[in-house]
C-alpha cells in the first residue's frame, strides 16, 4: 500500500515538473518580451528623451493625435511644454487624449513659433500619408512645408524630432533690375579752348 502511495506521489511530482519546466524555461524570454525596451512603441524611452530635450514653454505636436498617449502615460517630461493642437484636456473631454483645436486655430498657433517638437509615428515626416483628420493634415502640411528637421530620436515606432522654421528666401542680385546703365553724356567742348 505504501508503495502505491509513493508511486502516485512520484507520478504527481513528475507531472508538476513536466508542466513547470517549460514555464521556467520560457520565463526569461517572457520577461524580456514584457520589458519596455522591446516594445514597438517604447513610450518610456521617448518620454525620457523628451524630458532631456524639451525646455519649459517649448511647443509640441503629436502626429497623429493618438501619440498624445505618450504624454498621458509619462506626463512628467511634458510638464511645461505647450501642446499646440490641444483644445480640451482628456479628463475634461471624457477622452483618452483630449480634443484638438480646428485646423484654422492650429495654423495660427503654428504661425507664431519658430521651432516645434514632434512626437510622431516613426515613418511620418516626410510621408505620402494623408491623414483623415483635418487638424492632423494641417500638422503634416505646415511642418513638412515650412519647417526643417534639426534633431531626431527614433525608438521603435515612435520618434521625437525637433523642427526649425525655414528662413524665407532672401533676394539675390540676379533678381534685381537688369536695366542697362547709360554712360553720362559728355559736355560739348569748344574747338578752341580758352586758356585759364
Amino acid at each position: 500500500m505504501a508503495t502505491l502511495a509513493t508511486r502516485a506521489n512520484l507520478i504527481t511530482l513528475a507531472g508538476v515538473l513536466a508542466a513547470t519546466a517549460p514555464f521556467l524555461h520560457g520565463l526569461p524570454a517572457y520577461r524580456n518580451d514584457r520589458s519596455a525596451a522591446n516594445r514597438p512603441e517604447n513610450l518610456a524611452a521617448v518620454s525620457a528623451l523628451a524630458g532631456h530635450e524639451l525646455r519649459p514653454g517649448d511647443p509640441v505636436l503629436f502626429l497623429p493625435s493618438f501619440w498624445r498617449v505618450t504624454a498621458s502615460a509619462y506626463p512628467g517630461p511634458f510638464v511645461g511644454a505647450r501642446d499646440l493642437a490641444l483644445g480640451e484636456l482628456g479628463a475634461r473631454s471624457g477622452t483618452l487624449s483630449g480634443r484638438e483645436v480646428g485646423p484654422g486655430v492650429l495654423r495660427a498657433r503654428l504661425a507664431g513659433v519658430d521651432r516645434v517638437w514632434i512626437v510622431a509615428q516613426s515613418n511620418l515626416l516626410p510621408s505620402r500619408w494623408v491623414p483623415g483628420d483635418p487638424t492632423d493634415r494641417v500638422k503634416l502640411d505646415v511642418v513638412d512645408g515650412e519647417f526643417a528637421r534639426s534633431q531626431q530620436y527614433v525608438r521603435g515606432r515612435v520618434k521625437l524630432a525637433l523642427y526649425i522654421r525655414r528662413m524665407p528666401p532672401q533676394p539675390t542680385q540676379s533678381t534685381q533690375s537688369t536695366q542697362p546703365v547709360s554712360a553720362p553724356t559728355p559736355h560739348p567742348t569748344s574747338p578752341n579752348p580758352t586758356p585759364p
